[in-house]
């Protein structure tokens, strides 16, 4: 699988929790989501909570997933990314404009950083 491109969703009891190699959030009008529980809070995720002061914590479930305006994917590894499309259940962004601001978050914080190849 590249996962550049694609990623695999955990769930659990109908609840989604992360994906394999991301946290996620969930945009419905303006509001920023994260599961509830039962997943791992990575350094990425601790510094968004820190621009974005108010990410609430409810249960996602798979079923209501049609209710978010945006879903992003999260991580070291990916940065920020935003998912286009869930085919499985037919979901579609409806636009980027969370993901633009978490972008510009991150490329701020990027910048500052050290950057090394290996």
């Amino acid at each position: 699988m590249d996962n550049s491109k694609s990623d695999i969703g955990l769930i659990f009891k109908k609840k989604i929790l992360e994906t394999g190699t991301s946290n996620l959030l969930f945009i419905k009008n303006k509001k920023v989501y994260s599961p509830q529980k039962d997943y791992y809070e990575g350094n990425t995720y601790k510094f968004f909570h820190s621009k974005v002061k108010k990410i609430f914590k409810k249960d996602i479930f798979v079923n209501e997933l049609h209710n978010y305006d945006e879903i992003l994917l999260i991580g070291s590894g990916k940065g920020v990314a935003s998912v286009k499309t869930i085919k499985d259940i037919g979901w579609r962004r409806k636009n980027l404009n969370q993901y633009k601001i978490f972008l510009k978050y991150y490329r701020s914080a990027i910048i500052k950083c050290n950057q090394y190849r290996f």
